[in-house]
C-alpha cells in the first residue's frame, strides 16, 4: 500500500493504507457521546483493497494550461472556463478558444451564452461587471458598481466578491455586502443591474462563496462562518468553526451538510434559528489543540434539534461531498470514498480518491489521484451504494509524494464533465 502525505486546503494530514483485516477504532471518548445529542462514534471497520474493476469512457479531449489554474468551471456547451496566470480561458475541443485578461478579478460566472467578469476601475475605485460571448469571447456590455454614499478618501475600492447564476439572472455580491440582480440581456443604458438587499454591516472577502438550495434559500460560506438565509435574506442558520476554516457545504432537501473542525455534520435548518453557534465536537478526542487559537472561545453548541448527528473524521477532505437521500453524506478521507448515515459509516470503498463527490444520475463520481504509488491520477465511479462501476485512468502525471486536494479539478455542466489534476485536464461526456 502507499504512503503518501496530503496537504488539503486547510489541514496537512498522512495518507496510510489501510490492509485487509486491519481496523480503525474511534476514540473511546468519542463512542461514549450520547446518540441523543446529534453526536455519533466513527466506527471504521477495515477497508478491502480496492476490486479490479472495468475502464470506463475515455476522453473527448485534453489540454495542458500553461499553469495550473486558480478557478476552473464549465458552461452547458461544454467550454471549460479556467483563471490562469491572471487571465480568463476558454478552452474547447483541446484547444485554446479565447482568452481575456483586462483587469479581472478572479471570480467569474456563466449564464447561459454569456460570460461574466469583473474589471477593476482604478479612476472609480469601483468594480464594473462585464459580459463577454461564451462563443468567442468579445465585449457585449459593462456596467459599474453604484456609489455607496459619499465616497471616503481613504476607504477600499467596492469590489465584487460573488458572482452567482440564479435563473435568468447572476446575483451580484460586493465587498461591502449589497446584493445587486443582474440580467446580462438587458444591460442597454445600464437597466441591466438592480439593488437586491444587503446585509448590513458587514463586508465581504475574497473567499465569500454563495449557492443556493430549495425554495429560494441561499448558503453563504466565508471563512469560519456558514450562513443560509431564505429569499429574503432573513437569517435562517449561522455557524462557525472553532480551528479551521469552513469546508463546502451542500444544502439539501434533508438538511445541511458541511464539513467543520474535522466533523461531517448534518443539521437541520429549520431548527437552527439565526443566532450564532459551533457544531462541531472540537477539540476532537486525541488532538492537539491550543485554546487561544479558538476563532470562537464564546460560540454556543448547537440549538436542540438543530444538529441532526455529526461524527469525526480526521483528515476528511474540506470540498463539497455529496448528499443523498435519506441525509446520507459521501466525502473523500484519507483515500478513502466514505457514506455516513445519522452519522455512521455505512460503507467504504478506496478509490484514492481526493476533492469533490459529485453525484449524477444514480453514480458517484470522483478523481482518483492513485491507488499505489507512481499511480496516474483517474476519473471514477461508484453505484450509490459504494460499488466500484468503472475507472478511467487519466493521461496525466499525478502527484509525487504530496498535493494540495485544491489541486484536484472536477466540475460537470450540461453534457460535459471535466477533471484534471493541476495544469492537465481532460472533458468528457457526462457520465
Amino acid at each position: 500500500m502507499s504512503l503518501r502525505a496530503v496537504v488539503g486546503s486547510v489541514a496537512l494530514s498522512a495518507v496510510v493504507g489501510v490492509g485487509c483485516g486491519e481496523q480503525a477504532f474511534a476514540p473511546a471518548q468519542n463512542k461514549a457521546e450520547s446518540a441523543a445529542s446529534g453526536v455519533v462514534p466513527s466506527e471504521v471497520p477495515g477497508v478491502a483493497a480496492a476490486p479490479a474493476v472495468p475502464v470506463g469512457p475515455q476522453s473527448q479531449w485534453t489540454l495542458a494550461f500553461a499553469e495550473q489554474p486558480s478557478r476552473v468551471t464549465m458552461a452547458d456547451d461544454g467550454t471549460v472556463l479556467a483563471r490562469v496566470g491572471g487571465e480568463l480561458v476558454a478552452a474547447r475541443a483541446g484547444a485554446i478558444a479565447w482568452r481575456w485578461g483586462e483587469e479581472s478579478r478572479e471570480v467569474f460566472a456563466v449564464l447561459g451564452e454569456v460570460v461574466v467578469v469583473a474589471r477593476r476601475d482604478s479612476e472609480l475605485r469601483r468594480d464594473r461587471l462585464v459580459m463577454l460571448a461564451l462563443a468567442d469571447g468579445r465585449e457585449l456590455g459593462a456596467v459599474g458598481l453604484p456609489a455607496d454614499g459619499e465616497p471616503e478618501e481613504f476607504a477600499d475600492p467596492i469590489q465584487v466578491a460573488i458572482l452567482a447564476p440564479m435563473g435568468d439572472a447572476v446575483l451580484v455580491g460586493d465587498s461591502v455586502a449589497r446584493w445587486f440582480r443582474l440580467a446580462p440581456g438587458r444591460c442597454k443604458g445600464g437597466g441591466c443591474l438592480r439593488a437586491a438587499g444587503r446585509l448590513p454591516d458587514e463586508t465581504f472577502d475574497s473567499d465569500a462563496h454563495l449557492s443556493f438550495g430549495a425554495d429560494g434559500r441561499r448558503l453563504l460560506r466565508e471563512g469560519s462562518l456558514v450562513r443560509v438565509f431564505d429569499a429574503e435574506w432573513k437569517t435562517l442558520l449561522t455557524a462557525r468553526s472553532h480551528e479551521t476554516l469552513v469546508g463546502d457545504a451542500v444544502l439539501g432537501p434533508d438538511g445541511l451538510a458541511l464539513i467543520i473542525d474535522d466533523d461531517v455534520v448534518l443539521l437541520a435548518v429549520d431548527a437552527c434559528g439565526g443566532e450564532e453557534f459551533a457544531p462541531s465536537g472540537w477539540p476532537q478526542p486525541h488532538r492537539l489543540y491550543a485554546r487561544e487559537l479558538d476563532e470562537c472561545p464564546g460560540c454556543a453548541g448547537p440549538p436542540p434539534g438543530c444538529r441532526r448527528w455529526r461524527s469525526y473524521q480526521e483528515g476528511v477532505h474540506n470540498h463539497p461531498p455529496a448528499l443523498l437521500d435519506g441525509g446520507v453524506v459521501v466525502v473523500h478521507i484519507d483515500g478513502d470514498t466514505r457514506a455516513l448515515r445519522g452519522g455512521r459509516q455505512i460503507w467504504t470503498t478506496r478509490t484514492g480518491g481526493a476533492g469533490e463527490v459529485l453525484r449524477i444520475g444514480e453514480r458517484l463520481i470522483g478523481v482518483s489521484v492513485g491507488l499505489e504509488d507512481d499511480d496516474p491520477p483517474a476519473l471514477y465511479a461508484l453505484d450509490l451504494d459504494g460499488r466500484p462501476q468503472w475507472r478511467t485512468p487519466l493521461a496525466m502525471k499525478g502527484p509525487d509524494v504530496a498535493f494540495f486536494t485544491s489541486d484536484v479539478i472536477l466540475a460537470a455542466a450540461g453534457a460535459s464533465l471535466v477533471a484534471g489534476y493541476e495544469e492537465n485536464i481532460a472533458v468528457f461526456a457526462r457520465p
